[in-house]
């Protein structure tokens, strides 16, 4: 990566929705979209690709998770790839949706000496790696996408400073 270049040069190639649908906290949505676009084209993520990313409080995020996937508790992130990611268009409810609890990220980042913004964005790069394909169900396909997201963090992280 080349994170003083990334940024700017990447910023109009990919819709990138921030939905901010909590109170809890106040959050810039300019450095989410930058990052996750930036990883749509790192990835070569087909052009029509679009990411949605909706920031939620913990109810929201376990009615997402129940309703979706059976499970009945809060979570930290939850993605909805699309069906055919050669179909994805950004018109259409087909491209990636990722729904994030700030409620999690605002916990783990406390517990753990993280920056709250920092652990917003693993979660959104989390997300969206799961809406390109990656996967994380066994220990090497987690360990390689851990790595993956950890190099966009590290990316974001050394971005997290500058302005435009």
């Amino acid at each position: 990566l080349h994170p003083h270049a990334l940024f700017p040069r990447t910023l109009m190639k990919y819709l990138v929705n921030v939905y901010n649908k909590q109170r809890l906290v106040k959050i810039a949505d300019l450095k989410i979209k930058e990052i996750i676009s930036y990883v749509l084209e790192d990835e070569l993520a087909p052009r029509t690709m679009g990411m949605n990313i909706m920031l939620v409080r913990d109810p929201v995020i376990r009615r997402y998770h129940r309703d979706f996937m059976g499970i009945d508790t809060p979570t930290d992130c939850i993605s909805f790839p699309p069906e055919d990611l050669k179909e994805a268009n950004v018109l259409e409810p087909a491209c990636g949706d990722v729904v994030l609890s700030v409620d999690h990220a605002l916990a783990y980042a406390l517990q753990n000496d993280v920056l709250f913004p920092e652990e917003i964005v693993r979660y959104a790069i989390h997300g969206t790696l799961h809406c390109l394909g990656y996967d994380d169900l066994d220990a090497k396909s987690r360990r390689s996408m851990f790595a993956k997201q950890e190099k966009y963090v590290r990316a974001w992280h050394s971005n997290f400073y500058t302005t435009k």
